[in-house]
């Protein structure tokens, strides 16, 4: 009789490690797309904190390949770590302050969405980057922004 595969017992913070690791050992961008796709394609028992993780990685790794299709689908992993954001905040706590530093999903988001002449959208993001502590260049990119309008 076959034996039983066990289900991961890492916690958040584990898998966060593993998440992050992984992501940092595949070859940008093209690697790094398939291994967060591939993440989140088995993600049922990935805990909702990670992958808030796993969608900010991809917006801009989906963005930095250049095409309509991968800007779009940056987009919508834009959405879906926005909808796993408070999540990610209230489970990891410092680890989220910590991590958070480090990803660029808004400010890539902001990018697109200004080519996309959806103004309104990305100030919203500017002021989501402010909310959630990001350095004073979101207040420069909301000023910039709103004098288009």
């Amino acid at each position: 009789m076959a034996r039983r595969i066990e289900p991961s017992r890492k916690s958040p913070a584990e898998r966060l490690d593993d998440l992050l690791a992984g992501h940092r050992d595949a070859p940008f961008p093209e690697g790094a797309v398939k291994y967060l796709e591939r993440a989140l394609s088995s993600s049922d028992s990935m805990p909702n904190a990670v992958k808030f993780f796993a969608w900010a990685l991809l917006v801009p790794a989906s963005a930095a390949l250049g095409t309509p299709e991968r800007e779009d689908r940056a987009l919508e992993a834009l959405a879906e770590a926005e909808r796993y954001l408070p999540v990610a905040q209230d489970e990891l706590g410092a680890l989220f302050a910590r991590e958070r530093a480090g990803l660029t999903w808004l400010e890539t988001g902001i990018s697109l969405l200004t080519d996309r002449a959806a103004f309104g959208e990305a100030l919203r993001l500017c002021d989501v980057a402010l909310s959630l502590g990001y350095s004073r260049a979101y207040e420069a990119k909301k000023n910039s922004l709103l004098r288009m309008l």
